[in-house]
């Protein structure tokens, strides 16, 4: 009776385990800061959701810009089309946008905001 419980208790710790592992891929982490002459984010998600991030920064960003973001990997000071700045750093399941609020307009801001609020939804 000993070993069956020994055995059942083994299986439901592997069990346990090669969940618990196949979970973290999930997890996500999204830090915000947004100060007053600043706004920055920082995230780290799921790298297999890098299709549905790239498919918000190009809504958000491309689009007015005539960029795409689909399968890039940039560490860069940015100067979109419409006068935007930023700094940006993105891989598979890793992004850092880091926005000066006094070198860009309200609008330009708003749309930063706008794609974090995007970008939440994008990496879960």
């Amino acid at each position: 009776m000993k070993r069956i419980s020994f055995a059942a208790f083994c299986n439901m710790f592997m069990l346990c385990f090669s969940l618990s592992c196949r979970l973290s891929h999930h997890n996500i982490s999204i830090h915000i800061s947004d100060s007053e002459h600043y706004y920055k984010m920082y995230a780290h998600y799921n790298p297999n959701q890098t299709g549905a991030v790239d498919d918000c920064m190009n809504k958000h960003l491309g689009r007015h810009n005539n960029i795409s973001f689909n399968n890039t990997q940039i560490d860069a000071h940015l100067t979109l089309d419409d006068g935007t700045k930023l700094y940006m750093k993105k891989n598979p399941g890793k992004l850092e946008i880091k926005f000066n609020k006094d070198e860009n307009s309200l609008a330009s801001y708003k749309e930063i905001k706008d794609l974090s609020e995007g970008l939440k939804t994008a990496m879960q």
